[in-house]
């Protein structure tokens, strides 16, 4: 019965507060305060989460966030952003500072399983005008919703799409398993964990197929001399994406990287063999998102 009542209450209030659109801000507000409180943060979690539901299925998801100080139109009801609108909680903060202070104006960055591009569209803002971005996702779903968030941001100039997986293979395809939890997208793997199937994340019968290529052999014919920074995410693949970037490793083409991968994985062994000293930003369950930085950090 209190279970019953406590569902009833929360579907309530965002049924109001999706009625009355006035009441949204101040519902937002409030939640910044709320968010933390043991009892009343739940029940407010509850209440936001029918919000962004309805906000969802009703096909206007887009508010505007400021992240380190940059106006981004953005999808609030996405895994990286909900919090941040409802909660004032921010998405992977180490992470995301870390990007203020390495994507400076005129930066190149390569985002590498780019989702619906919070961090592509933070790297596009920060570098300007003159940077460059190139976001790889090779999911045909969220591709989409990553082309309309570089359209809202008027980013065009900035921002090159890549319908593409990158990893230790050129010019191939490969079976892309596509994350079944509708509120995070960014599980979906080329590389599947035994726990994913057991927790149901991923499954044998989602899967799209996808071009696949090496970052060398993109980076080749890509016509830039240098990369400032690199962050990789891709689910348990990081060590075919590093794999697949070893000439441009050795040519010291690369600033940085950040890679969302273990302490004593494979991929960490070989970016510190290439002479990257590292650092965790966020620790994200049994990975983390690791910064890999050379000491002297000037453009080859």
């Amino acid at each position: 019965m209190i279970r019953r009542m406590y569902r009833v209450a929360a579907e309530g209030c965002a049924e109001v507060v999706t009625r009355v659109p006035s009441l949204e801000q101040p519902f937002v507000r409030f939640g910044a305060r709320a968010w933390p409180r043991p009892l009343l943060g739940r029940f407010y979690r509850s209440a936001a989460d029918r919000v962004a539901d309805r906000m969802r299925h009703a096909g206007a998801p887009f508010r505007t966030l400021t992240i380190c100080g940059m106006p981004l139109v953005l999808d609030v009801t996405e895994f990286t952003t909900k919090t941040l609108y409802f909660g004032n909680v921010p998405y992977e903060p180490a992470t995301t500072a870390c990007l203020a202070r390495l994507v400076t104006p005129g930066a190149v960055f390569v985002d590498i399983g780019a989702n619906h591009g919070y961090f592509s569209l933070l790297a596009a803002a920060l570098a300007g005008p003159a940077g460059r971005v190139f976001a790889f996702e090779p999911n045909p779903v969220v591709l989409d919703q990553l082309r309309t968030h570089v359209r809202l941001n008027a980013f065009e100039s900035r921002i090159t799409t890549l319908d593409v997986a990158l990893a230790d293979v050129a010019d191939a395809e490969a079976q892309l398993y596509v994350s079944q939890i509708s509120a995070n997208s960014g599980l979906s793997s080329l590389q599947p964990s035994a726990a994913a199937f057991v927790r149901g994340s991923l499954s044998a019968d989602r899967i799209v197929a996808v071009r696949v290529e090496t970052f060398d052999r993109w980076f080749a014919t890509s016509g830039l001399p240098r990369v400032d920074l690199v962050k990789i995410d891709v689910e348990g693949a990081e060590h075919r994406v590093v794999a697949g970037m070893a000439a441009s490793l050795a040519a010291r083409r690369i600033g940085a990287i950040v890679c969302e991968t273990t302490w004593d994985g494979a991929a960490h062994h070989v970016l510190c063999d290439a002479g990257f000293t590292p650092t965790v930003l966020d620790r994200l369950d049994e990975n983390a998102n690791i910064l890999y930085s050379r000491s002297d950090r000037r453009r080859s």
